[in-house]
């Protein structure tokens, strides 16, 4: 009988290449010098990647100096890390203009363009004054993100839709992080209560879409703010409200107020049916006299 010879790689065991450095594996990575957000990857979206992103309408139905960040941007990178997760179409889709593409367009017919796409994809924003952001370039705008999970950008290149990402964006996204940028937490600069709050409310997302190891890193809450989120009735409406959006149910806002608890940074003082979240948002509007 023929002996069979034995490599080291049929005797040692095979190891699990972790889901965050495998994605990293795929991308480009790109070094831009004497800037704070030094490496970004970039990534080539195939039209299976962007159809299981699901975003419900076309991408090419953008021109190509819009591009797609936050929740939208997130959801592309969702379907880059990790191909196990069945996704639903974003709240709203968070434009942007890339105004170092802009060169040679007529500023009327682009502002005319970018407007009408504002209230498409994003009408409450839009109405309340916030259209899509004009950012002069992908580093300056990775620079300014709020958390690690937003330094994403969908944007039209050359040879068809891309996705840029900083490494911290790539890392967190597949192990399910909710972390403060550098640029919104540091040692001389604390997380405000706007952010704080919007980190438990895009835990609470995460979970009631089944991530049930999503949590929040890189700040100690509600420790490590500046401010306190138990009395600034304004931001914990606006977050509330933003919760309510969600989905077609109240489930996000109900785990949101429940994380707000176990975290002690429920609203001090309101008045409300406990375990009832729609009764502490319109407990919190009257408080506040936020406008919804």
């Amino acid at each position: 009988m023929e002996r069979i010879k034995l490599t080291p790689k049929d005797i040692q065991p095979n190891i699990h290449r972790p889901r965050s450095l495998a994605a990293l594996d795929r991308g480009e990575r790109q070094i831009i010098p004497e800037r704070d957000c030094n490496e970004v990857y970039n990534y080539k979206l195939p039209a299976e990647i962007i159809e299981r992103a699901n975003l419900g309408f076309d991408l090419d139905e953008l021109p190509e100096y819009i591009g797609l960040k936050g929740g939208a941007a997130r959801q592309v990178l969702e379907a880059l890390v990790d191909d196990s997760r069945e996704l639903t179409p974003p709240r709203d889709v968070d434009l942007v203009v890339l105004e170092e593409k802009l060169e040679g367009s007529d500023s009327d017919d682009v502002d005319g363009t970018i407007y009408d796409l504002s209230c498409r994809f994003s009408p409450r924003d839009t109405m309340h004054g916030y259209g899509a952001e004009r950012i002069g370039s992908v580093n300056e705008h990775m620079e300014e993100c709020d958390f690690t999970i937003n330094q994403v950008l969908v944007c039209k290149g050359p040879n068809g839709w891309e996705l840029k990402a900083t490494t911290q964006a790539v890392l967190d996204t597949a192990e399910h992080i909710i972390r403060p940028t550098v640029y919104e937490h540091n040692e001389h600069h604390q997380l405000g209560n706007k952010l704080a709050l919007k980190a438990v409310r895009l835990l609470s997302e995460m979970q009631v879409r089944g991530v049930d190891d999503a949590r929040i890193e890189g700040v100690s809450l509600p420790h490590e703010l500046y401010g306190d989120p138990t009395d600034d009735y304004f931001m914990q409406a606006l977050q509330l409200d933003k919760a309510l959006e969600s989905g077609v149910d109240t489930e996000v806002a109900e785990r949101y107020a429940a994380n707000l608890k176990s975290l002690d940074m429920m609203p001090y003082g309101i008045e409300y049916e406990h375990g009832d979240a729609v009764s502490l948002y319109e407990a919190l509007i009257e408080e506040a006299n936020f406008n919804p």
